[in-house]
């Protein structure tokens, strides 16, 4: 059990250190792009919590519940979200 709760400790610190990289960065550029870089590194951050959270469940570090089910599915929808969001904003600077 205390595997497991060390592995998902090390989890969150990086996720959380990704989420401050991918802000942090982006404020860089700045405008639309900045903005466009910015809802597709969420959106990715979404999404790879989402794989995350399956392969412990491969790897039974997890348990499967249909809390946990519903809470995939729920960020991958908000990272398919955050993913449309920054390529509209990225096709809007093409035109």
């Amino acid at each position: 059990m205390s595997l497991n709760l060390v592995i998902q400790g090390f989890i969150a610190v990086i996720l959380v250190g990704i989420f401050y990289n991918v802000w942090v960065s982006t404020r860089v550029y700045g405008g639309i792009i900045g903005r466009a870089v910015r809802f597709l590194g969420i959106g990715m951050l979404f999404i790879t919590i989402a794989v995350i959270e399956k392969i412990l469940l491969n790897f039974a570090l997890l348990q499967a519940t249909p809390n946990l089910s519903l809470a995939q599915d729920v960020l991958t929808l908000l990272g398919l979200f955050f993913l449309a969001m920054g390529f509209s904003k990225l096709a809007s600077v093409a035109k």
